[in-house]
């Protein structure tokens, strides 16, 4: 079974699921003078007696990571939990301050450095934080 569409701009500008004459005024129904495939849907494309179905959105963008002080803490060696669990450097305490809410990478990476800077954690724990 096929309806009839309003074609505009080579795209289907609406589709009736019944003779157009039954469901508008003669004036409006004129415009639904288009057979389409059932499966045609207002936006489709229309184009040389063809239906092109649009492509389908891509998927949005997932929100940018961001970290806090466990998912620091979850990537330091046994060592560098002690001290960071016990506040053993203010550098610890301040970096626990700022991760107290979540930061994007280069706030992450600022206060990784720090920590690496001061000692607190190796380069190779500050790596897998961020990896």
């Amino acid at each position: 079974m096929m309806k009839y569409a309003w074609i505009e701009d080579d795209k289907v500008r609406d589709v009736c699921h019944a003779n157009p004459i039954d469901c508008y005024h003669p004036d409006v129904a004129k415009f639904y003078d288009t057979l389409v495939p059932d499966d045609a849907q207002n936006g489709d494309g229309w184009v040389d007696g063809q239906l092109i179905k649009p492509e389908p959105p891509a998927p949005p963008a997932p929100p940018p990571r961001t970290w806090d002080a466990a998912d620091v803490r979850q990537h330091l060696s046994l060592t560098e939990k002690v001290r960071w669990d016990n506040n053993v450097a203010p550098e610890i305490v301040t970096a626990k301050q700022e991760f107290a809410t979540k930061r994007n990478l280069e706030d992450t990476t600022e206060i990784l450095e720090m920590l690496v800077l001061s000692g607190s954690i190796s380069q190779a724990s500050a790596d897998k934080v961020v990896a």
